[in-house]
């Protein structure tokens, strides 16, 4: 390496070196400060509705500047309900790791010129944040004043006994210093309101560069923040881990609230910080997941699952049944057969129906033998 060459890479050595120490520095810094002013005139530039490119416009001269706006001050003023003049202040804020906007304050001095301020103790002017960038000016073009939005936040100022104006900007500075960056830093419009002011009214403050606008900064510890998508990989489902779905976590085991994080306290504000709140966690028991419901079936469900043949048999079945117990009695014996009897039957049950001793007679005294003196022996006997 020659000699010429060594400064340049020892040069570029010690800038690799330092580079990373200016960035953690700067990434460590906590500032606020007013980075640049100016104000805007109605009269001056094309008119309100002037199209673009008219011929006339190069021939018309510029307006001159007021004699009642010093050279080193920034002025609104209205008059017959519209705004003629708009200012603006342009901010740097920068936060370090960790912290967030506690207070956010904006001072401006009212310049002490003859004629500047008019009505300057009953006006009210309100701060809104500027939604594009914008470039200081003295009287310039109406056409190229900053555009303002009050719905995020505004301030209204609050004017001292000493011409000090207060706008208390917390709340747009904390959408400055959002990390999601919903809200461009590109500082305030200040505007009289016409509606709460008296006619005419113009108020002027001294500029950025006189030295006398202020911008104070409270920082505050930024409170911690859960991130969802690490609690859903730390607590998956059915883990137990937290869930919206109390049906998600095993009959009879706890669940535990989950604890708010303590509130921020503020920095530089010489008081310790307060003591994280207690809390308790609620300890519950989901209940158990529902088990199956047993209904009744109706009853007149039953012959709807009954087949046709089985129905249409069922009768049938019914009528032999009764058919065989007319047959065979209660007891299921035959019933007796009564047989035709004759004459000799009927002569046998007649004479056992006389008597025991109608056996012992003669059979001529039955009848049944022959008359006596006939000379007919009877039957022998067997």
């Amino acid at each position: 390496m020659s000699g010429r060459a060594r400064p340049h890479a020892v040069f570029l050595g010690l800038l690799l070196a330092v580079g990373p120490v200016a960035s953690a520095r700067a990434a460590s810094e906590t500032r606020s400060a007013p980075t640049q002013s100016g104000w805007w005139n109605r009269l001056q530039g094309p008119a309100e509705g002037e199209p673009d490119g008219n011929p006339v416009r190069p021939f018309v001269p510029a307006v001159p500047k007021p004699p009642n706006v010093p050279a080193d001050a920034i002025a609104t003023s209205g008059g017959a309900g519209q705004v003629d003049k708009v200012a603006a202040v342009g901010i740097d804020l920068a936060l370090a790791d960790g912290a967030a906007v506690g207070g956010l304050t904006l001072r401006l001095k009212e310049s002490p010129a003859n004629g500047a301020n008019v009505g300057a103790d009953k006006a009210k002017v309100t701060a809104c944040p500027a939604t594009a960038p914008w470039g200081p000016g003295q009287n310039a073009a109406w056409r190229e004043r900053p555009t303002a939005d009050c719905s995020p936040g505004s301030a209204d100022g609050v004017r001292a006994a000493d011409g000090t104006w207060t706008f208390d900007l917390t709340a747009i500075g904390r959408l400055w210093a959002d990390p999601a960056k919903p809200l461009a830093g590109n500082g305030v419009v200040l505007a009289v309101d016409s509606a709460g002011s008296p006619s005419p009214v113009q108020v002027s403050w001294l500029d950025v560069d006189s030295g006398h606008v202020a911008v104070e900064l409270t920082a505050a510890v930024a409170a911690p923040s859960v991130d969802s998508a690490a609690a859903a990989r730390a607590f998956p489902a059915g883990s137990g881990g937290i869930s919206a779905d109390p049906f998600a976590y095993p009959s009879g085991q706890p669940t535990f609230a989950a604890i708010e994080p303590a509130g921020t306290a503020t920095a530089g504000s010489g008081a310790p910080p307060a003591p994280p709140a207690e809390h308790e966690a609620a300890l519950t028991v989901p209940p158990a997941p529902p088990g199956p419901v047993l209904r009744a079936r109706p009853a007149v469900d039953f012959w709807e699952h009954v087949p046709t043949p089985t129905a249409l048999l069922l009768p049938a079945a019914v009528g032999l049944a009764v058919l065989i117990g007319v047959v065979l009695g209660p007891t299921g014996r035959p019933s007796p057969v009564f047989r035709r009897e004759g004459g000799l039957s009927r002569a046998l049950a007649r004479r056992n129906s006389i008597g025991g001793d109608a056996g012992l007679r003669p059979p001529s005294a039955t009848g049944l033998g022959p008359p006596a003196g006939t000379g007919l022996r009877p039957p022998a006997t067997r």
